[in-house]
């Protein structure tokens, strides 16, 4: 398989939590893998390591002893690291708020050597689960500030932040929550800050890569404008120098899902729900007619048209769904006595406006992807747009791209996958419609 030269290791040391000792692991580790995804809020390195006991002064001082043995690993340690491709391109984590050891297992010992698996989490990860930052404060301001102030705040990060601003505002103390936990929910109620957005489109996405954490809205993630699409081609050829003008690189190996499960769709509310909200005030359901996906999808869509379907099923729902009305709490810490009275039977969170819209569009946006291998590009990240130009399948004298594959994709998913001879960048790509669009 064609690929460029292995990747640099820079820095990888691992430092003790029970003396000052510390040791640069980069010479016993054979194989890597850096992980990012738009599903976690936190960024994984796994690591395999082989060494043969010489690695670090024992504390008696009458020869040397492996890391495991004197560093004491037990996890939580101090991780510094960074790596770098052929071009230049860095993942750096050198701060000492950057990097935790999460897990150290498949612990294997023979005479001659031992190997292990390290898992290195982001800092983030284990303040997570700390009592002390739990989300107990009110909350008064858009959704976008509320999470700034939960990662700032709270979980007290100094990586950087961002951030699309949302349209709809959020009032409700934090009930001892994790803060990703609290995030993750906001991110389900948020309505982005665009034009006519109000009750027709919801829905963002939270995560974190080595440039810093993402709440970004679902509507904007297929919007090239502003930024920069690489673009990559699967051929036949194996040489560096059959990569047409225009593209970056070549796609090394593909595999596109083309599963079309439109009854899961369905059955799932992708295309039509009807909402039934219970009033604990009044002991009622006010029921609204059916919500249905736009033709057009919501916000930008990666191609150019959605999936069509039977005529007959347009317009309808497929799922009844019954939340509560979220009544009270929507007054402010200034407002006076009679302000608060007057908002606590104002609803905090307006179902009809978010629910139904939110779920569609989730559903929507994730609804075809591919998996594709390119030589190792350690600028991508997980959330970025890619153009990805397939053959296509067919008789042809001359082969062409295939129109129904070929386009923008979002990576959902990345790994970067490393040893002592080669590395590559694998990526899980996602959209929610057909065609190639023009970038």
């Amino acid at each position: 398989m064609l690929t460029k030269e292995s990747l640099t290791y820079n820095k990888f040391e691992v430092y003790s939590n029970s003396n000052k000792k510390f040791v640069d692991i980069r010479s016993g580790t054979p194989r890597i893998e850096y992980r990012e995804s738009v599903f976690i809020p936190f960024v994984m390195i796994n690591v395999f390591v082989i060494e043969t006991g010489n690695s670090i002064d024992s504390d008696t001082g009458d020869g040397l002893i492996s890391v495991l043995e004197g560093l004491k690993l037990q996890g939580t340690e101090k991780v510094l690291f960074e790596i770098e491709d052929a071009s230049g391109n860095k993942i750096k984590f050198t701060d000492d708020d950057d990097l935790r050891v999460a897990t150290v297992s498949r612990v294997s010992q023979s005479f001659k050597n031992i190997t292990y698996a390290l898992n290195v989490v982001s800092k983030e990860a284990y303040d997570n689960t700390l009592v002390e930052t739990r989300v107990r404060r009110k909350f008064d301001g858009k959704i976008s500030e509320c999470v700034r102030t939960i990662l700032t705040q709270d979980l007290k990060t100094k990586k950087n932040i961002d951030i699309d601003t949302t349209l709809n505002t959020y009032t409700k103390w934090g009930v001892d929550d994790y803060p990703f936990e609290k995030i993750l929910d906001l991110q389900q109620i948020a309505i982005p800050d665009i034009q006519n957005a109000s009750g027709k489109t919801a829905g963002y996405l939270f995560w974190q890569t080595s440039e810093g954490f993402k709440f970004k809205s679902l509507d904007k993630l297929f919007d090239s404008k502003g930024k920069k699409v690489k673009r990559y081609i699967e051929n036949k050829k194996v040489d560096y120098a059959s990569i047409p003008a225009g593209f970056d690189d070549k796609i090394l190996h593909s595999r596109i899902d083309r599963t079309i499960d439109a009854l899961s769709q369905f059955e799932s509310g992708a295309y039509g729900t009807v909402i039934e909200v219970y009033d604990p005030v009044n002991k009622t359901y006010d029921k609204n007619t059916p919500f249905v996906a736009p033709p057009e999808g919501n916000g930008i869509i990666a191609g150019k048209e959605l999936p069509e379907f039977n005529s007959e099923l347009k317009e309808k729902a497929t799922v009844r769904i019954h939340p509560q009305r979220d009544i009270g709490q929507t007054f402010g810490s200034g407002d006076s006595f009679d302000k608060q009275v007057e908002k606590n039977t104002v609803e905090g969170v307006v179902m009809e406006e978010v629910l139904q819209q939110a779920q569609q569009n989730f559903r929507q946006k994730f609804n075809m992807s591919a998996e594709i291998i390119i030589p190792a590009d350690f600028s991508l990240h997980a959330g970025d747009l890619v153009y990805c130009e397939f053959p296509e399948l067919s008789t042809k004298n001359t082969l062409t791209k295939t129109p129904k594959d070929s386009g923008i994709y979002m990576i959902s998913d990345l790994c970067h996958y490393g040893d002592k001879s080669k590395t590559y960048t694998g990526l899980h790509l996602v959209r929610d419609s057909f065609g190639v669009k023009v970038i």
